[in-house]
């Protein structure tokens, strides 16, 4: 292993002997291989360890086993406690996002003030083709589909290389400690369904499932990086600053064949998902004034133009949606879809709203709150005021300001990102269930 480790990290150029490395440590199986095999090829490296506070005293333990393992091998150790339940809701970003954003900005600190040249992960063979299919599944353009880079500016994957089988038998043969997250084996986690469920069931299909998975990203990576080099050149060609933001022809943009992938391409740096290329079509042909929202810009159809500017995250927050199409083209919600009763179990993340549709009548509402309001929060029987309920939840208040809430009617559907109303929940009666998530 430690050769297939020297072997790779030369041939993907991600670090040399001379390097100073800061690894992410978690404590869990994929990182501790990792601390162990940069330990054994001596390259200089300290260890960062982030605690999200998620889990309790298992997080509080995993930054124990990891700090004893630094101390054990003499390795510079740098703990963080992150409060990411109130970066997500201060975002508007899911909990794994908001852990993603914590660690990177906090890793990208350590390597400007200290010098490091790299921050190596420790995402696998096997991770890889988890991230492969999770974007098929929610629906992507090329791009989502290459899987993880070895390298992307600051950060390194440097066991890549290695599948989840390999690595677990060289921690059985070196004899390796490492702490087991109690959530990798709860299977409500899309990732977790994935690893556990979809793809033994791939691997009795095609034994070589992840081996051909892996090939066909490599493949798909290839034919991003041609994609990309054209679009740019459109970009270029198409796209111009005018207004206090970008501009293009309608017309122009119009005439590109084929028109959906083109758009896709070009407009997914201003936030567009999938599911939103084609209401950025639908703007090339329609009224002047109309527009669609992303995360992070607005696209507006103006006299011919398309005009495209930067979103002030400010700005309050009034929204009228008099169907389904509209919630799903204002860029609100980051996935918007309607199932029927299932089986499988419902998300249970309060970033994903789970409503009996038929209880709802439109036009829907989504404005900030006000004194006042009330809901009956799901699993009560009881009025409460959202204050109350904010207060109880101890949520800042630069976060609590800025807390949405979904109407239907005169009643509150939604606090966003926190809890149902009882009276919208789905039931043994439930026909359509619509799933969103912020």
């Amino acid at each position: 292993m430690l050769q297939r480790f020297l072997d790779y990290s030369k041939r993907e150029r991600l670090f040399t002997g001379d390097s100073k490395m800061l690894l992410a440590v978690s404590g869990g199986i994929d990182s501790m291989v990792m601390a162990h095999l940069f330990r054994e090829a001596g390259v200089d490296h300290s260890i960062a360890h982030c605690n999200f506070s998620l889990r309790g005293e298992e997080s509080d333990g995993d930054e124990e086993f990891v700090s004893a393992y630094a101390a054990e091998h003499g390795i510079p150790f740098k703990s963080r406690r992150f409060d990411t339940l109130a970066h997500a809701a201060s975002k508007k970003v899911s909990i794994q996002m908001a852990a993603r954003e914590l660690r990177y900005e906090w890793f990208s600190q350590i390597l400007n003030q200290e010098g490091f040249d790299a921050v190596a992960v420790a995402h696998n063979l096997n991770d890889n083709v988890e991230t492969f299919l999770i974007n098929l599944l929610r629906g992507t353009g090329l791009s989502g589909l290459t899987g993880m880079g070895q390298h992307r500016n600051d950060i390194i994957r440097p066991l890549l290389f290695a599948s989840r089988e390999e690595i677990s038998a060289f921690v059985a043969e070196k004899r390796i400690s490492y702490r087991e997250d109690s959530s990798n084996a709860q299977i409500r986690y899309t990732r977790n369904r994935i690893r556990h469920k979809v793809i033994p069931e791939m691997e009795k299909v095609n034994s070589g499932a992840i081996s051909a998975i892996t090939d066909t990203m490599s493949h798909l990576g290839e034919s991003a990086a041609i994609v990309e080099a054209y679009i740019g050149g459109l970009n270029e060609s198409l796209f111009r600053h005018a207004d206090g933001g970008i501009e293009a022809e309608a017309e122009s943009l119009a005439a590109l064949t084929p028109l959906t992938p083109h758009i896709y391409e070009l407009f997914r740096k201003f936030g567009i998902n999938p599911k939103q290329t084609d209401d950025v079509v639908s703007l090339l042909n329609s009224q002047t004034g109309r527009y669609i929202l992303t995360p992070t810009h607005r696209i507006l159809s103006d006299r011919g133009r398309i005009l495209i500017t930067v979103r002030d995250e400010q700005e309050a927050a009034d929204y009228l949606f008099s169907s389904i199409d509209e919630m799903r083209m204002s860029g609100l919600f980051t996935d918007l879809h309607i199932t029927g009763p299932a089986d499988e179990p419902l998300p249970v993340s309060p970033r994903t709203a789970c409503i009996d549709l038929d209880r709802l009548d439109f036009p829907v509402k989504v404005r900030n709150w006000e004194p006042g309001d009330r809901f009956m929060p799901l699993g009560m029987k009881h009025m409460k005021k959202i204050s109350d309920f904010l207060i109880d939840l101890r949520i800042p208040v630069t976060v609590k300001e800025k807390v949405l809430l979904m109407i239907s009617g005169e009643e509150i559907v939604w606090v966003m990102g926190y809890r149902i109303d009882d009276r919208f929940r789905v039931t043994g009666h439930t026909k359509k269930i619509l799933l969103l998530t912020v």
